[in-house]
């Protein structure tokens, strides 16, 4: 091998190496901007989780917000129902008192 080929060989490992390292580039950064497109996804993701969370603790809240008001209301309708017995049973007793009264 004489002295011009060595040199020609020596260019062309040399394009090759850079057209490698051009390659390899331009793949970081295809994958850098890969990775940043899944971050924000993964952003984007995780705050719908967050608001689909804080929604859902919403509805339970006002689902035992009801719920508590509801027995409270069967509770207070109980406690009509059993007052209103007793003054039928109280106007009952005087009834029959005052009927058994010469």
């Amino acid at each position: 091998m004489d002295d011009s080929t060595g040199k020609l060989l020596s260019e062309q490992i040399s394009r090759l190496a850079d057209s490698i390292k051009n390659q390899l580039s331009t793949q970081d950064q295809a994958l850098k901007h890969h990775k940043e497109i899944e971050d924000e996804r993964l952003n984007l993701l995780q705050a719908q989780i967050d608001i689909l969370k804080a929604n859902h603790q919403d509805q339970e809240n006002r689902i035992r917000k009801i719920d508590d008001l509801v027995i409270s209301l069967k509770t207070s309708s109980t406690i009509q129902q059993a007052g209103q017995a007793a003054l039928t049973l109280i106007a009952a007793a005087v009834a029959a008192w005052l009927g058994s009264r010469p």
